[in-house]
């Protein structure tokens, strides 16, 4: 019985991730598929494809990828007796919250600080909640409880080991495309150097400057749809998030946050590209999405 019921929670678990993640997780296939067919398209190709990206996913979801995630984002643990007095009780607290709404929720995840004077937060790999020096000054503890609380969402839906599958497509497709535009480059010096010699060298110099041509056009195409396409399940996942800081009880602390952004936010005018890009959704339509939550709860 005991075993029936954890499987449940499993199927649940993956159902919830793959709901929750869709476009991430499509993008990825989209990835493996785009570098099959440059490198070969034949089964042996796949089989190769598939363990490179398959090595470099676990290594990025094991526990020395998320060190080096940590190492390249400039991520600490609280050293001083000031940080791990004020920001240890708040983490615990929040911690102990989304254990009583969401048991099966990971037994690892720690909290981090980085050095650095804006106001953010954010959740990498399966275990790693980091919030800036600027928010532990600017933030009150509630409002603090607030965002954790929203990373923690993050972490129970699996976004931020969706976020790496889409992180390493990306570069292997990068790493593909630099590899081509350096032999269209080399083509296109040679090229260049014996053009004058006849007209099938002339043409060879042609059909290469109209490679690199399509190759930069089809990269920036594609790059940009990728970012406008993920951006879109990011934004999906903000909501997501903020809906489970309102189901562990941490709605009203995050509204109280996300005013506070309001106000310490510059209001730049953004293209319609740029806000197509962007990963989170109006800060105006998060706290009245919160607030209805927060009122219905009220009413019942």
């Amino acid at each position: 019985m005991e075993y029936m019921k954890h499987m449940e929670q499993s199927y649940k678990s993956v159902g919830s991730f793959i709901f929750s993640n869709v476009l991430y997780i499509l993008w990825f296939i989209l990835y493996v598929v785009i570098a099959w067919l440059i490198l070969g398209a034949s089964p042996e190709v796949l089989f190769l494809v598939l363990v490179v990206y398959g090595a470099s996913v676990a290594i990025a979801l094991s526990p020395t990828g998320e060190i080096l995630l940590r190492l390249l984002e400039n991520i600490r643990e609280p050293h001083t007796q000031q940080e791990r007095d004020y920001l240890t009780p708040i983490f615990e607290e929040v911690y102990d919250s989304v254990k009583e709404v969401y048991p099966n929720i990971g037994s690892g995840i720690k909290i981090y600080i980085i050095d650095a004077m804006y106001v953010n937060a954010f959740a990498i790999g399966r275990c790693t909640i980091a919030v800036t020096k600027g928010a532990l000054t600017t933030l009150s503890a509630d409002e603090l409880k607030g965002v954790i609380a929203h990373e923690f969402g993050h972490m129970k839906y699996g976004h931020t080991k969706a976020l790496l599958l889409s992180v390493i497509g990306n570069l292997f497709f990068s790493i593909i495309v630099w590899f081509f535009r350096l032999v269209l480059n080399i083509l296109q010096i040679i090229s260049t150097i014996v053009a004058h010699l006849n007209f099938v060298a002339l043409g060879f110099a042609f059909f290469t400057f109209l490679a690199r041509i399509l190759v930069d056009v089809s990269a920036f195409i594609f790059i940009n749809l990728s970012q406008v396409i993920l951006a879109l399940n990011s934004r999906t996942n903000e909501i997501q998030a903020d809906r489970f800081a309102h189901d562990i009880g941490y709605g009203e602390e995050l509204i109280s946050c996300l005013y506070l952004f309001q106000k310490i936010t510059m209001n730049a005018k953004m293209s319609l590209i740029d806000r197509a890009k962007a990963s989170h959704p109006h800060l105006a339509y998060r706290i009245a999405k919160l607030e209805e939550l927060e009122n219905n709860a009220t009413w019942e």
